[in-house]
């Protein structure tokens, strides 16, 4: 969650009370300062909110002036760990609006943190990746930050001075140019995900076309991509291994008739009146020639308009179980039909919607029609679709995480290009060669009928035929766990993080792990100590999210509770430490001695390969006898840590008043509005996340 003051938010303000509004008005509110949503005062007071929600349904309604809302959810000043649970508990609202006693609009809660994420990430020296991305680029183009917002405008200044070093072209565009910069040859950037949707609503909303995401991203989402180039060295360390690499892309040349008549009814798709750019669907203008002779009933709108639920945060993606007569998904892995419970070899999807199959059912997935084949061609194999609609950074740890062995197959779609280690299948390639009606698609060749995902199956299954990868070579048997892979945490973690961290000679270098939710007065006792022992002292922060601060507050509350000790250094604790990808059993309820395997796992990354490469001798634990989960995986760690050369040393909890600090009761305090009881528990740098910038 972040906060916004008033003035960074847009506000109309009005004498006398209003219950519909011109778009055009709240057009040039956006304008000035883009947001989700705009806050309507009456005499000095909050009286309404126009949300993104509320200007699509009266669009769809065909109505030009938008309703105001007042019946919105608020909370009072210093009062924002209510705002964090109304969150939690309802996925559909965004923003909540802060009042003081008599009514006036302070400002606003988002569930979105961008801002705070990035004044607190720094990716420039760290990440070996950023510079030789950036000399991919010739120029970019930055959404200038609303006036007067000096928050926005320190982070673009930052943003365009690393990339300026490099070389980079970089011009700053006002949000008035977006409809005519979006679509060009240069990446554009937003600073943040309210500037995005403030963005999107006046683009699509208030009738201005459509936000191409494609090319249009906020700072972290394209953080997100600084580190594509270790893509490439990670599936030809695959390919190293015996594990054969498919990567399915499309590319946009039209050097044929067939390629130009596809692209033509691509864009004819895009001009449809009904049709939405950013999550195109299935309209019934299209339906018959999308669905052909399945296209019977309300077919296209059920299997057209499929729902895909994503449990979701910044490292981990996975789609939500669900069950119904055309989408089937059982942990976070969609059905594929006919798949054998045993085979030989697996062959493993990896990627967004033509990779899921978002317009097809079950059956007629690209996974579903190549497992139909290798059946029937007696092959022992199994095919599974891992699709889900994640980022590409997620993307690679998600592959970089599941078991396989020598032998297996991968078919992916990371990013949109050739990939070293990796044979390079170009759909438009495979549509223009069965020359493929352009019905067949939407607004993008991986957009596709079920038809179009047969010609893909019947491709590959041609290719691994042809290749001998279906049968032979499984000499190995044993199974090869990319967890454990030195490569995938080198290239998803500590190259990212860490590409700065040369430890001088006989320098001793100590270690502590935390969630920090939220960071308190214990918390801060086991730093301090642990770093009065060493010369540097790493902390990391768990990104997976468990509790009710986000990954992005409990970075910032450490950094900001820890600037006064010098070799303390706060460190993101990547994909591979304590995260849903390797440990699972820490996020649910299950006895400790059934997180055995997992946390073995977990401090196994960590010795071998993380404290190997930082030079850790010496990892700090808190005394966690109130917490039997994590009394025993401290007893675990201290049973393996030795065997490597790293001291585990375990350290009392802190006292206040004669009881042990906790975060548990810092929450309840923070609930109740009792400051003397949480300041017990938190140092004054926590506070404002539970009361405000101004506590």
């Amino acid at each position: 969650m972040d906060y916004y003051r008033r003035d960074q938010i847009p506000v109309l303000s009005f004498d006398e009370e209003v219950t519909e509004l011109d778009q055009s008005v709240l057009r040039e509110a956006l304008y000035e300062k883009p947001c989700n949503a705009v806050f309507i005062e009456v005499r000095g007071k909050l009286y309404g909110i126009i949300s993104r929600g509320d200007i699509s349904r009266a669009k769809r309604a065909g109505r030009e002036r938008i309703p105001v809302n007042c019946s919105f959810t608020s909370v009072r000043e210093k009062r924002l760990m209510e705002a964090r649970e109304i969150f939690r508990e309802k996925e559909n609202i965004r923003e909540i609006p802060v009042a003081d006693g008599d009514g006036k609009l302070l400002g606003m809660c988002s569930r979105n943190d961008d801002l705070l994420f990035l004044e607190y990430s720094d990716p420039w020296e760290e990440n070996r990746y950023v510079r030789p991305f950036l000399g991919t680029l010739n120029k970019v183009l930055f959404v200038k930050a609303p006036a007067r917002d000096e928050r926005r405008r320190q982070i673009i200044e930052r943003w365009i001075s690393e990339f300026e070093k490099s070389g980079v072209v970089c011009e700053q565009i006002s949000l008035r140019d977006l409809p005519e910069t979006q679509n060009g040859a240069f990446p554009v950037l937003v600073v943040d995900e309210e500037t995005m949707r403030g963005a999107g609503i006046i683009m699509e909303a208030l009738g201005n076309g459509v936000l191409n995401t494609h090319n249009v991203h906020t700072f972290r989402v394209f953080e997100s991509t600084l580190s594509e180039h270790g893509y490439d060295d990670i599936f030809m360390k695959l390919a190293d291994s015996g594990i054969k690499v498919y990567n399915m892309f499309y590319t946009e040349d039209e050097s044929t008739e067939g390629r130009r008549r596809l692209f033509d009814g691509m864009r004819s798709w895009l001009q449809k009146p009904e049709t939405r750019g950013v999550n195109p669907y299935v309209v019934p203008s299209c339906a018959q020639d999308f669905y052909g002779e399945l296209n019977v009933g309300d077919y296209a709108q059920k299997v057209g308009r499929l729902y895909f639920g994503l449990e979701t945060n910044s490292i981990y993606t996975r789609m939500k179980d669900t069950s119904g007569p055309y989408l089937n998904i059982v942990n976070g892995e969609r059905v594929t039909v006919g798949q054998p419970e045993e085979a030989d070899r697996t062959i493993w999807f990896f990627g967004p919607c033509f990779i899921l199959g978002g317009y097809v059912e079950d059956k007629h997935t690209i996974e579903s029609f190549l497992q139909e084949k290798i059946n029937r061609a007696g092959y022992s194999c199994k095919v599974v679709n891992y699709g889900c609609y994640e980022s590409p950074y997620q993307r690679m740890i998600r592959i970089t995480s599941t078991p396989m062995k020598p032998g297996d197959i991968v078919v992916m779609h990371v990013v949109n290009r050739p990939v070293n280690g990796t044979e390079s299948i170009d759909l438009m390639d495979i549509l223009d060669r069965n020359e493929a009606p352009a019905g067949w698609l939407l607004n993008l060749p991986v957009h596709c009928n079920h038809k179009a995902n047969r010609l893909f199956a019947d491709d590959l299954f041609e290719r691994m035929v042809k290749d001998g990868v279906l049968t032979g070579g499984l000499e190995r048997e044993e199974k090869r766990s990319m967890l454990s892979c030195e490569l995938a945490v080198n290239s998803l973690y500590l190259d990212l993080h860490f590409n700065d961290f040369h430890p001088k000679e006989g320098e001793k270098i100590g270690f502590v792990g935390m969630h920090g939710n939220p960071f308190t007065r214990g918390h801060r006792y086991l730093i301090e100590t642990a770093s009065k022992q060493v010369d540097r002292l790493i902390v990391t922060i768990i990104e997976d999210e468990l509790g009710i601060f986000s990954y992005a507050e409990r970075f910032a509350m450490a950094v900001e509770g820890t600037r006064d000790l010098p070799n303390v250094r706060i460190v993101p604790a990547g994909p591979f430490q304590a995260t849903r990808n390797v440990f699972q059993e820490y996020f649910v309820r299950v006895e400790p001695t059934a997180m055995r395997e997992s946390a073995t796992v977990d401090t196994l990354i960590f010795a071998e390969i993380i404290a190997k490469r930082l030079e850790v001798t010496y990892r700090f634990l808190g005394d966690e006898k109130h917490n039997p989960k994590m009394q025993f995986f401290n007893e675990l760690v201290k049973e393996i840590l030795p065997a490597y050369g790293i001291e585990a040393v375990e350290l009392p909890r802190a006292q206040a008043d004669g009881h042990a600090i906790s975060a548990s009761v810092a929450r309840k305090a923070g609930e109740e509005g009792d400051r003397k009881t949480l300041l017990a528990n938190v140092p004054e740098s926590t506070l404002k996340f539970f009361f405000g910038a101004d506590s």
